[in-house]
């Protein structure tokens, strides 16, 4: 979402030099991908639309949905599909100022950066998703603050968000009574990142509360990028994931190729199997490797494939992934040529 928001600022503007007036884009992505995870078989075939709209100068539109097809083999070993669909988010952003972004809807909660920063298909590096991904809630409905400072110019930057979402049991857009938020700093120099996020329930049957670290890291002489998160929850547990992706580009013929590889472990609090299900966590401490590579054809196109072994208490499992997504990205009217 933080990618998408800022190509929403910078394409209005590079419209207004030629029309003088923002133009509507819809992007997004397709996809298809195979896992095999113990041996079961998974097909699916899925698209996201996200729709930017700019209102002016000072406002934004983002609605993003999903619509997926998931083809498995049921008990008796035939192929059955099971479709699920919904709205990621769908939320209206005021510019207040350079350091000040007012939100208000449904919106992607701003714990660590997996989320709203890596987890679309054509972002991510590897198709499966860390374990501790359901330690926060996932999704929010109702306000947030935004935005970012320099603290030292060209040097030092502080960046923050700060929400409060309401309960809504809607099955499309479900989210939860909770309030946190997540601070990050940033050096220009060495193209570092770290920062650490917060939540708390504010349920009556649940005061839960997550704490978050994240680290980001981007050296300039290679082409690498290294990435880490750990989340800790009282009642759902903790963990943390750490990935490296090196893109060939400083080999002949190497630039489409990149490879990616993430370790990571998940301490659980011994939940029941359906508990854990609910909360979207292993119900056991589990540790896993995967290694992966993508291939870019240009800039839309990119096919994935990964590896994967996972070890935890009731059985070790292998994780297979390969698919292909498609990213596109088109103005609303004529007139808006990219």
């Amino acid at each position: 979402m933080a990618l998408v928001f800022g190509l929403a600022l910078l394409f209005p503007r590079a419209m207004r030099a030629q029309d003088e007036r923002p133009v509507p884009i819809l992007t997004g992505s397709t996809s298809y991908f195979t896992r095999v995870t113990g041996g079961q078989y998974q097909d699916t075939l899925g698209v996201s639309p996200l729709l930017l709209a700019p209102l002016g100068d000072k406002w934004l539109f983002e609605g993003k949905g999903f619509y997926a097809d998931t083809y498995k083999k049921d008990v008796h070993g035939d192929y059955t599909g099971t479709a699920s669909y919904g709205l990621a988010y769908g939320q209206i952003d005021y510019i207040a100022n350079p350091f000040v972004t007012v939100t208000g809807g449904r919106f992607i909660t701003p714990f660590g950066v997996y989320g709203e920063r890596l987890a679309p298909n054509w972002i991510r590096a590897l198709q499966v998703t860390p374990t501790i991904g359901g330690v926060p809630r996932g999704t929010s409905t109702g306000g947030m603050l935004r935005g970012g400072l320099p603290v030292r110019t060209d040097k030092f930057d502080l960046n923050y968000a700060f929400y409060f979402s309401t309960s809504v049991t809607n099955h499309m857009m479900s989210s939860d009574r909770t309030t946190g938020g997540r601070v990050g700093f940033f050096l220009s120099g060495p193209r570092l990142e770290m920062g650490g996020s917060f939540q708390k329930v504010l349920l009556n049957t649940d005061r839960s509360h997550a704490l978050g670290t994240h680290f980001i890291w981007q050296p300039n002489r290679i082409p690498l990028t290294i990435r880490s998160e750990y989340a800790w929850s009282n009642v759902k547990g903790s963990g943390y994931w750490i990935e490296s992706a090196y893109r060939l580009s400083q080999i002949p013929h190497g630039r489409p190729i990149e490879i990616v590889g993430r370790a990571q472990q998940y301490m659980g609090l011994n939940l029941k199997a359906k508990v854990a299900a609910k909360f979207g966590v292993p119900a056991q401490d589990t540790q896993q490797a995967d290694l992966g590579m993508n291939y870019y054809f240009g800039r839309d196109v990119r096919a994935s494939a990964s590896y994967g072994r996972q070890f935890s208490v009731a059985k070790d499992t292998n994780i297979w992934s390969v698919g292909l997504t498609y990213r596109f990205i088109m103005p609303m009217w004529p007139k808006g040529n990219l």
